[in-house]
């Protein structure tokens, strides 16, 4: 990815001081040094619908040369994993995948980070999945969900990787182990859309188990 010149950050945090109240524009002028905070003004921007200019914070801190800072450096990662997601949204899933590797890298270097480092595999194998590498996105899956048990993780974080392990076996046309990896999902799940779920019992009353298996992983809710 290109890297972002400092004096088109500084610019561009120039430019958009006046979209803001007083207490953000105090974040803005904040995020001129400090990548947490322009982390969240890369937030605010993106869920205002500047996505332009959300995205060129977000590469900015992804590029920056390693400071060796803790914080600074955490929120590299975190730039980059949002980097991902907006690459995965628009299919580049080659280039969400070079960023995730490195996120996935620089992990151990930074301590204390809300989120495994599994997670960060799972979207790496949502990547090689995206890019028609389904065998590879189930067998990179299953290692996930091995470590995550071994670990004793979070079931929200285990039926997430049920989740997408019976979404990558519908396309490999096996969907009777499709149907069982999702329910295992809906068994751990933090929370289930009980419309879908009905809508999937009727479609495998009705022996339609491809739509079953659709309802279903749509039912899941982490949130």
């Amino acid at each position: 990815m290109e890297h972002v010149p400092e004096q088109t950050v500084q610019e561009l945090l120039s430019t958009i001081i006046p979209w803001f109240d007083r207490e953000q524009a105090f974040i803005c002028d904040t995020a001129r040094t400090d990548f947490g905070a322009r982390l969240a003004v890369a937030a605010a921007l993106l869920d205002s619908g500047k996505v332009q200019e959300g995205t060129l914070l977000l590469q900015s801190i992804a590029t920056a040369e390693k400071t060796g800072d803790e914080e600074q450096d955490s929120s590299r990662i975190r730039a980059c994993m949002e980097l991902a997601y907006l690459l995965m949204d628009e299919l580049k899933y080659d280039q969400a995948e070079n960023l995730l590797w490195e996120a996935r890298k620089e992990y151990a270097n930074v301590p204390e980070l809300e989120f495994l480092r599994e997670e960060i595999s799972l979207l790496i194998a949502q990547c090689r999945f995206g890019q028609g590498f389904i065998l590879e996105a189930i067998e990179r899956a299953e290692e996930i969900m091995h470590k995550l048990k071994s670990m004793n993780a979070d079931q929200a974080q285990v039926a997430k990787v049920y989740q997408h392990l019976g979404w990558f076996h519908l396309h490999k046309s096996d969907v009777p182990q499709a149907m069982i990896y999702l329910k295992q999902a809906m068994e751990l799940a933090p929370s289930l859309d009980r419309e879908l779920v009905d809508a999937g019992l009727e479609a495998e009353k009705n022996n339609d188990y491809e739509k079953a298996v659709e309802y279903y992983f749509d039912a899941i809710e982490y949130e």
